[in-house]
């Protein structure tokens, strides 16, 4: 006797709509046994959800006992249940992208989490936090030193022409290239092996994807001065809050683990 239960939808599980084709219930169920296998996800609830795929895909593989799940999860979520499409008769596109993998739901994030944490059917993107950008002491150095340097030239005077690298080094100790920007964003697929790095180069006015390996990634709880901030790190040249403040350490240290557990990626340090 199939039972529906709303906390585990067997289409959300597969991350499929109701209404999709029996070809494309089976790819789903492909990449999800690849996702979730516990011997290829670091997840640590990840046998759980295997065992949750292969229940799905027992049900949903089958036709007979897929079109017995419809009419008892339409029965408890109370309005029509419109049939499936049918798959069009003409060959698929070979050059439409396929799905991405693995195109698997994740589960809401904590209460707790920033609210710049932003969760897709299969990946996480968070808001990242990157350099200032260049200080008005940096172009003030920079605007000097060529002022001296030319009046150095002009007057032949070596002394001035030191004085001239001196201000030009203490400039570039300062400076920081412009187009790093300080719009940033990271796309994380628990289990993949790279996250992605946009950063939105500024000279250009675009944003310049950066493959991170996703070994790499770890989640901190970092100390600031009695405040503590969980952050994913990893990224180059920047940081994702995704606790913005807290005093109590037991707290922090708990949500460090959930966000470790619900990101799949290891802590890197406890405060």
């Amino acid at each position: 006797m199939l039972r529906y239960d709303p906390d585990k939808d067997l289409y959300i599980i597969l991350g499929v709509d109701p209404h999709a084709p029996d070809e494309e219930v089976e790819a789903a169920f492909r990449r999800a046994c690849l996702t979730w296998h516990p011997d290829k996800s670091p997840a640590p609830d990840a046998a759980d959800r295997f065992l949750d795929v292969q229940r799905a895909g027992e049900v949903l593989r089958d036709p007979e006992s897929r079109k017995d799940y419809d009419v008892v999860r339409e029965r408890h979520i109370g309005r029509a249940f419109r049939p499936r499409r049918k798959p069009p008769s003409a060959s698929p596109d070979p050059t439409a992208s396929p799905p991405p993998e693995p195109y698997v739901p994740i589960r809401p994030p904590p209460s707790w989490m920033s609210a710049k944490v932003r969760v897709h059917m299969d990946s996480v993107l968070v808001t990242l936090q990157t350099p200032p950008p260049p200080a008005l002491a940096t172009r003030v150095f920079t605007m000097l030193a060529v002022g001296v340097l030319g009046g150095a030239i002009a007057l032949g005077e070596l002394q001035l022409g030191a004085l001239a690298l001196v201000l030009w080094a203490i400039g570039r100790v300062l400076y920081v290239p412009p187009h790093d920007g300080v719009l940033a964003w990271g796309k994380i697929v628990p289990g993949r092996r790279v996250a992605e790095f946009h950063l939105l180069d500024q000279r250009h006015q675009n944003y310049r994807r950066t493959d991170v390996a996703f070994d790499v990634l770890r989640v901190a709880l970092v100390d600031r001065g009695g405040d503590y901030r969980i952050e994913i790190q990893g990224f180059p040249r920047a940081v994702a809050p995704v606790l913005l403040r807290t005093r109590d350490l037991d707290e922090a240290k708990r949500c460090a683990r959930e966000a470790g557990q619900w990101l799949s990626l290891p802590l890197a340090k406890a405060a």
